[in-house]
């Protein structure tokens, strides 16, 4: 309580009711004593308070203090008043260090009734004895705790009471008044700056007993002490949002530092804003006082947590946009949990659900992303050997081309079939890529077959690319091709027939094509060595090349069978049928 222990009244040794000149000759004498390295004492040094020194600082200062008529009036309020009888047998138990039984003194005086000019100053000395004693190091802490709520009380009797303003004109003259707002505000403000430094922590006063000491005083003046207990530390979580706001809208990508920063530096204020509010100001609320309220509580929880979970989300999107090499999603919903530890309103609380759902779900698809990773990789190694094709066809020989197409299919090929299980073989960008390599390679093969009219090996080639899955325009084209390639070779068979000298000529151009001219066969059974084909040929070499019609059948088989396997191959129900006319004619050829 330093506006009495360091009262100046105190200092210069003076009653609070001396005249001008008593305190212009106080400050003279002790001057010149303090200069000369002497101190004087007098009654009321009162040494059980606390001890101090008179130096030509300390006078100095004291005697500035009082100079105003304001600041003089102050003062006097804090400080012993030497008016009745009852004040005198009390001052002389004082200056004989029996303290407690001058306190008995002033307070049989305060019980003997209702305030008044008889008992004003008694209550006045009392209040500044119990708070005096309250801030003596050298007793035990629950007998200060009890002079420090006591003399609080007093205080509110003291200062607002009409009679304050009788004792104001008896120590600054009738033209002075008590601004009681600006005494009751300052008291209180010393009260709490006391509070706060109070020594004995673990058994320290509650708020609650404090503010309940101040009931003596005005409704507004108790709002304003509950303030006090509120509006810094709103005001410190208010400076710290600000500054996380900044740095965040500067820098997103370290925004998990800021939050991570903000929640710690705001949690123990916070966590006793709580404890305040819900705790020991619950009982001022409940008796109507103005003050911290729970709404208040929910204001800046939400808008810390908000902020917290801001620098969740901007941290979140941030990492993810420019491809951090880390992974963002734990430490995301780390700062997201933080904000929820905050929370207060339902609103927010909605939003930190919705955004920590995001970022469960993006974390649960962590292998998912890796594998669409991979998928990428694949996808765009395919796009590299595209790009790089015309490249490869200009350094290379046209004979080369059959071998290029073939490393092309066999690179591309394992790829495309794992794109594929990943993606369906019905997705857009499956068939595109697909399509592009069954494209460039079915248009060097016809490159090739154009300027070689090697159309046979073309075919060969051209069977692995129909394996490829196509979109409907490239499987069009595809096919055309095919059946291009198909009628030129059967063209060239043709003129070798019609061009053949005899018999010998014509019967080799057969057993020369053997292999590959039993096309429907071979597309039913699906091998050209395969014993239904082979029986088939059988029948064709022993029986029907040996008469007219037999080897007409054979030429006009030779003529339109590879149309018709072009445009039936694809048919299970043709195939079907075409195997079960051949089983029976086996059969029938085995029977006889």
């Amino acid at each position: 309580m330093n506006f009495i222990l360091n009262n100046p009244f105190r200092i210069l040794g003076l009653p609070v009711t001396a005249s001008e000149r008593e305190i212009t000759k106080r400050i003279s004498d002790l001057t010149i004593f303090a200069e000369m390295g002497k101190s004087k004492t007098y009654d009321t040094d009162f040494l059980f308070l606390s001890s101090f020194q008179r130096t030509p600082e300390t006078i100095r200062e004291a005697s500035a203090r009082i100079e105003q008529p304001e600041n003089k009036i102050f003062h006097a309020l804090f400080w012993f008043w030497k008016h009745n009888n009852a004040d005198k047998v009390a001052f002389d138990l004082l200056k004989n260090g029996d303290v407690e039984k001058a306190a008995d003194v002033w307070a049989q005086c305060v019980h003997v009734g209702n305030i008044s000019s008889e008992n004003y100053s008694n209550i006045r000395n009392l209040f500044v004895l119990y708070l005096g004693l309250a801030a003596n190091d050298h007793l035990p802490s629950p007998i200060k705790q009890d002079f420090f709520l006591k003399g609080i009380n007093l205080g509110g009797n003291v200062f607002n009471n009409d009679l304050s303003e009788a004792y104001v004109r008896a120590v600054a003259g009738a033209d002075c008044s008590l601004d009681k707002e600006k005494i009751n505000k300052s008291f209180a403000d010393e009260v709490f700056r006391f509070f706060q430094n109070y020594p004995d922590k673990t058994d320290r006063i509650t708020i609650q007993a404090l503010l309940h000491s101040f009931t003596s005083f005005p409704d507004e003046i108790v709002s304003y002490l509950t303030g006090k207990f509120t509006d810094r530390p709103i005001r410190r979580i208010e400076t710290e949002i600000e500054k996380i706001r900044k740095q965040r809208t500067e820098n997103a990508f370290h925004s998990d530092q800021y939050g991570e920063k903000l929640y710690k530096n705001t949690r123990n204020d916070l966590t006793y804003l709580k404890r305040v509010i819900f705790k020991e100001l619950r009982h001022i609320q409940n008796a109507g006082y103005p003050g911290a309220s729970a709404f208040q509580y929910q204001i800046i929880a939400d808008q810390l947590a908000n902020e917290i979970l801001q620098c969740a989300i901007d941290y979140f999107n941030t990492s993810i946009k420019q491809g951090a090499a880390h992974y963002p999603g734990k430490k995301a919903l780390t700062i997201a949990m933080y904000s929820a530890s905050v929370a207060a309103g339902e609103r927010i609380k909605s939003r930190i659900k919705e955004n920590c759902s995001v970022m469960e779900t993006w974390i649960k698809a962590k292998s998912e992303r890796e594998l669409q990773k991979e998928i990428q990789i694949l996808g765009d190694d395919i796009a590299e050997q595209l790009s790089s094709l015309s490249e490869t066809i200009s350094a290379s020989e046209l004979h080369e081309l059959p071998i290029i197409v073939q490393n092309l299919f066999e690179r591309c090929i394992y790829k495309l079939i794992i794109i594929k299980e990943y993606l369906g073989s019905d997705n857009p960008e499956y068939l595109k890529l697909s399509s592009a390599v069954a494209n460039n390679a079915s248009d060097l093969c016809m490159a090739y077959a154009s300027r070689t009219k090697a159309y046979e090996k073309t075919i060969n080639v051209m069977k692995d690319i129909g394996t490829l899955d196509m979109t409907p325009q490239i499987k069009e084209k595809y096919d055309k091709n095919n059946e291009f390639l198909h009628h030129k070779r059967e063209h060239e068979i043709m003129n070798a027939l019609r061009t053949s000298g005899s018999a010998d000529k014509h019967q080799q151009a057969l057993s020369d094509e053997k292999e590959k001219c039993c096309y429907i066969a071979t597309m039913v059974y699906g091998d050209s060595e395969s014993p239904e084909v082979l029986a088939l040929r059988k029948f064709r070499d022993t029986i029907l090349k040996n008469y007219h019609l037999g080897r007409v059948f054979i030429r006009l088989y030779y003529r339109w069978s590879p149309l018709f396997v072009s445009k039936f191959k694809d048919s299970k129900a043709m195939n079907k049928a075409i195997e079960i006319l051949l089983n029976q004619f086996l059969k029938l050829r085995v029977e006889n």
